[in-house]
């Protein structure tokens, strides 16, 4: 009897070491991809700042006979109305992804499942002895 305990205790342990291995290639596989997109995002941005300014510097030196101060004016909403949708855009992404660690949570619901069958829990096996 406390061998089969013993080995139960075992068998537990190492499957809770097993989600925690999973928990942790999760986290870092979360990290690597933030990273990847912060940087890929960081460089897009300064190249598009850089394409901007020489844009506007040309559209500006175009239309200065024409419009004088309207067109620096007219580029500078043109460019808060873009920031605000593409803002608007990365905030409806952000909203839409899974949580952290979902696949683990997943995992343990499984091993839950076929430890204490389907919805039980440890509470409920031990109130029906």
């Amino acid at each position: 009897m406390i061998e089969a305990l013993r080995s139960a205790g075992a068998s537990v342990l190492a499957l809770l070491l097993t989600r925690a291995e999973f928990a942790s290639v999760e986290l870092s596989l979360a990290r690597a991809q933030i990273l990847r997109w912060l940087l890929s995002a960081l460089v897009a941005c300064v190249l598009a700042m850089l394409g901007f300014i020489a844009l506007s510097a040309m559209i500006v030196a175009a239309l200065w006979e024409y419009l004088g101060w309207y067109s620096v004016a007219l580029l500078a909403v043109l460019y808060c109305v873009s920031a605000a949708l593409l803002v608007a855009r990365l905030l409806r992404e952000a909203a839409t992804l899974p949580p952290l660690l979902a696949e683990t949570f997943a995992e343990l619901a499984k091993d839950r499942e076929a430890i204490f069958g389907a919805g039980g829990t440890a509470r409920d096996e031990s109130r029906g002895q």
